[in-house]
């Protein structure tokens, strides 16, 4: 029930026009990736990061969202209340929001006070969107991105992930490359990589 709830959350991503999505194969998880980012009228800022990971080993598909809703108080910054839901848990967060976008860079950086509803306890948590690109020539851009996430209580660490993509984009905003997604679990921070290909776009 709770992953039909899950996809059923995923959904209105995939509808949405003003969207970066990317389909990455690794070597030991497929993934879709989506991102929503929306100013709306007044200070107001809506984002959101959509995931869909289909596990080689497990044959189990793992989706997963991260969003906030986030309102200016100064030049670049806000404050923000959101949740991040996974079939592990469901954290809602309040915190702080930083974001800034140019034809270069692209960076959204929110760090919150978490509640755990399975540990039922607060924790500190911290996601990250860096996006780099740079033009190469009059057709073809740099593409570079990482995405990083954090997860701590406020006795050891809980859940990190790092996800890395190096390539090409075309004019029409269509990226590939090479990349992988790093994890880190519990406090002796057991690891985890995928390496793969990706392809993406953005709308």
């Amino acid at each position: 029930m709770k992953n039909i709830f899950l996809l059923i959350v995923l959904l209105p991503f995939c509808a949405q026009s003003q969207i970066s999505m990317q389909a990455y194969r690794g070597n030991k998880e497929t993934e879709l990736l989506g991102i929503y980012n929306k100013d709306f009228s007044g200070k107001w800022n809506y984002f959101a990061s959509a995931t869909l990971a289909y596990d080689y080993k497990s044959r189990k598909v793992n989706p997963e969202v991260y969003q906030n809703l986030n309102y200016g108080i100064g030049r670049n910054l806000g404050v923000s209340a959101g949740v991040h839901i996974s079939k592990e848990d469901i954290m809602p967060s309040v915190g702080l929001a930083y974001g800034k976008e140019n034809e270069v860079w692209n960076i959204s950086v929110f760090p919150a006070v978490t509640y755990s509803t399975k540990a039922k306890e607060l924790g500190l948590g911290l996601y990250t969107l860096l996006e780099y690109t740079p033009k190469i020539n009059e057709k073809l851009n740099f593409y570079s991105m990482l995405i990083v996430e954090s997860d701590f209580s406020f006795k050891e660490h809980q859940a990190s992930s790092q996800v890395i993509r190096l390539g090409i984009e075309n004019q029409k905003k269509i990226q590939f490359g090479v990349g992988s997604n790093i994890s880190q679990t519990g406090s002796n921070f057991e690891t985890d990589v995928n390496f793969g290909v990706f392809i993406g776009k953005k709308f």
